[in-house]
């Protein structure tokens, strides 16, 4: 738990120990219940509600996992408001009378689908953020995919000419993907991708840079105009919950729009 989480605990949240409120001052025995009430979080000034609907995945009282559909950005950008994820959490709390914060463990690119998991409280996003996770994608890619398994390891870096583009550069932070080859079509490749970093567009960048670009993703190299975004979902999650702390894993179905591009290039 960082220095902050107990501070704001200190000041706004609640102690008990063995049902009684008290506070940080107590004197605690051993076989006491000690029990710790999150303050609760406001959101920030910059973020609106969006009424959009939500796939929820996962929830209980520290978590929230959903269903990231495809063209909606992860977080509210600058003077875009009341369109992405976290306001659709935002929305979704407020109409099912409850009040949590909306804290990203993970983040995915805009027109990237799949698992996002959000804390509901500091303590929660804490821990998630410092233990260990997991992460697999599905991508399809463009050809014939050689190899039945690949380790990529190429650092990855800002695009000197683009604020959001990224590239394979010496100067870049060291990034790692494996991926594996699953399905074969008569023109692309079904790609299982796990991540042993994330950095920003790592795995669109690491296939762009070994000639295998993602289908649909322009920014980095393919060509195709068979789906309207890049052809990256990310499928299973698997981390720790932070107050069981057993093993947790989710799972988001392959979309419609890939499952429909791939069965008519069978």
């Amino acid at each position: 738990m960082s220095r902050r989480t107990l501070t704001l605990i200190k000041r706004f949240g609640e102690l008990r120990v063995n049902g009684i409120k008290t506070n940080v001052n107590t004197v605690i025995t051993n076989g006491d219940l000690v029990t710790v009430g999150m303050p609760l979080t406001d959101h920030p000034e910059h973020f609106s509600e969006n009424n959009r609907d939500i796939d929820i995945l996962f929830e209980d009282k520290h978590l929230i996992v959903v269903n990231k559909q495809p063209g909606m950005s992860t977080l509210p950008t600058q003077g875009v408001r009341g369109r992405s994820l976290a306001e659709a959490i935002m929305h979704y709390a407020r109409i099912s009378d409850q009040h949590f914060g909306v804290h990203p463990v993970n983040r995915l690119d805009r027109f990237t689908s799949g698992v996002v998991v959000f804390a509901k409280h500091r303590y929660a996003h804490d821990f998630l953020t410092k233990s260990f996770h997991d992460k697999r994608y599905v991508a399809v890619v463009d050809g014939q995919f050689p190899d039945e398994e690949k380790k990529i390891s190429l650092p990855i870096g800002r695009h000197r000419s683009s604020i959001v583009e990224r590239q394979v550069t010496v100067t870049g932070k060291p990034a790692k993907t494996i991926v594996k080859r699953i399905e074969e079509h008569k023109r692309y490749t079904v790609l299982s991708v796990k991540l042993f970093t994330g950095r920003t567009h790592q795995i669109r960048v690491h296939l762009s840079a070994i000639g295998y670009p993602i289908l649909g993703d322009t920014l980095y190299g393919s060509s195709s105009n068979q789906l309207n975004r890049q052809a990256l979902h990310a499928a299973n999650y698997v981390t720790v919950h932070p107050i069981t702390q057993k093993q947790i894993q989710f799972h988001a179905p392959t979309p419609k729009d890939i499952v429909q591009l791939l069965n008519t290039n069978l």
